[in-house]
């Protein structure tokens, strides 16, 4: 039975990943384009209980830099030396498609990443172990709204290794020249988007200007401001489409305005891949994204000036995304004592410290934040984000309706669609889904 259900689920993640698409498929996974920072430190302390000599197991993930993958194997190397594991991370090219294949032919990793988009796929279709009671030291330690992203069916199925938040990120030297301050609200941000506009599109393309802001048109970023408009796309437990709202239309409408008058730009339209790549080639002047942005404007523009700071809040206040990534256990697998054993070690908070330390992701645990943003003073906005961020998952099959709005909202920035429009195509592709 549970091959079957992978067949199906095969397909249906493959139309999650289509969906999503370009920057969301890139930037909403936590670590994906990290580098290290000065004296990052992956060593863990603490072993666990149970004797793991000579055990064998496997950790897949995504292959992302060579320098990450180095260490997280470097903090596996830790937890051999402490237990006499043979543990071992082994990033996969293509990690949907391997992983598919290994848990329908009942061969799972021992250990695996799960995007929390992807959670409720996975456990509707059975193939998921449920974290065991006593597994995991001190749960309630975990950021509440990233336990709940790895959270279905009110069953909690692994813990997060990292986290990501959106922030503002902004050139205060442009802002400086500017006269404009860093804004906190939606009207000072559409004040000093327009203040830092200096030239069209094309102009901006060139090289030869700059807009106020870059941002992705998709939801994973737009849904920012539904949140901060006192709106959603769903109900908290994704049982209706709540997008039909005043709020929701505000901050459509608002988002629309700017794209149309020049002062946000889509990283399409000025020849870049995503919106860190727009700002780091100073192609604007602000953007909004995760703090994997921070290791790659380090790692491709170093010479990019920048700053951080919360998104500015809506009529209803803050709001933000919870981007976060779990390790988690295959219902069948091999040794599940040893599997969570591992898991315990890389998530417990010396191990979640140890390897957050390392690079520009944040531990999933309250109780070793301080720390982090000690060794990261000038990201502690994006920890910041943690207190009021939204979790960053829906139902199966929720992928197409994802897709859905980022083709209208396509259609709202050229003028194509309205926003009562946009409205109207979500609803009912949502409606489809949760009525199916």
């Amino acid at each position: 039975m549970k091959r079957l259900k992978w067949a199906f689920l095969l397909i249906a993640l493959a139309l999650v990943a289509a969906a999503c698409g370009g920057s969301a498929t890139t930037t909403t996974t936590t670590s994906g384009t990290s580098a290290p920072t000065e004296g990052g430190d992956t060593t863990s302390s603490v072993a666990p209980a149970m004797a793991l000599d000579g055990v064998d197991l496997k950790l897949w993930g995504w292959s992302s830099s060579e320098a990450e993958n180095t260490a997280l194997s470097d903090l596996v190397g830790q937890f051999n030396t402490a237990t006499g594991a043979n543990a071992e991370f082994q990033p996969q090219a293509d990690y949907d498609v391997a992983l598919q294949s290994a848990m329908a032919s009942g061969a799972p990793p021992d250990v695996f990443y799960i995007d929390s988009f992807k959670l409720a796929d996975l456990a509707d279709a059975g193939v998921l172990a449920p974290v065991p009671t006593g597994a995991l030291s001190s749960p309630d330690d975990i950021y509440p709204s990233l336990r709940e992203a790895f959270t279905f069916n009110g069953t909690w199925y692994c813990p997060p290794k990292d986290f990501s938040t959106l922030a503002l990120v902004y050139d205060p030297e442009a802002l400086q020249a500017a006269g404009v301050d860093v804004p906190t609200t939606w009207e000072e941000l559409a004040t000093a988007a327009a203040a830092l506009t200096t030239g069209t599109t094309a102009e901006i393309a060139a090289g030869d200007a700059q807009a106020g802001l870059a941002m992705g048109v998709e939801y994973p970023r737009w849904g920012s401001f539904l949140f901060q408009a006192g709106a959603a796309l769903t109900d908290e437990a994704v049982t209706k489409i709540t997008l039909d709202t005043p709020g929701a239309t505000d901050a459509l409408q608002f988002i629309a305005d700017q794209y149309q008058a020049g002062y946000f730009i889509s990283p399409a339209d000025v020849d870049a891949g995503w919106a860190g790549e727009a700002f780091g080639q100073a192609k604007s002047a602000m953007t909004i994204e995760g703090n994997w942005i921070i290791g790659y404007l380090q790692d491709t523009f170093p010479d990019r000036n920048f700053a951080v700071a919360e998104l500015p809040a809506g009529p209803a206040g803050k709001g933000t995304f919870a981007f976060t990534v779990c390790y988690g256990v295959a219902a069948d697998a091999p040794n599940p004592d040893a599997s969570w054993a591992f898991v315990e070690y890389l998530t417990n908070p010396e191990g979640s410290l140890a390897w957050t330390n390392a690079f520009n992701v944040m531990p999933a645990r309250a109780s070793v934040s301080n720390d982090w943003i000690g060794s990261h003073p000038d990201l502690e906005a994006f920890v910041a984000g943690a207190d009021y961020a939204k979790r960053w998952g829906f139902i199966p099959g929720f992928g197409d309706v994802i897709g859905v709005f980022n083709d209208n909202a396509a259609g709202l920035v050229d003028g194509s669609v309205t926003v009562a429009e946009l409205i109207a195509a979500v609803t009912g592709a949502g409606n489809d889904v949760i009525d199916g």
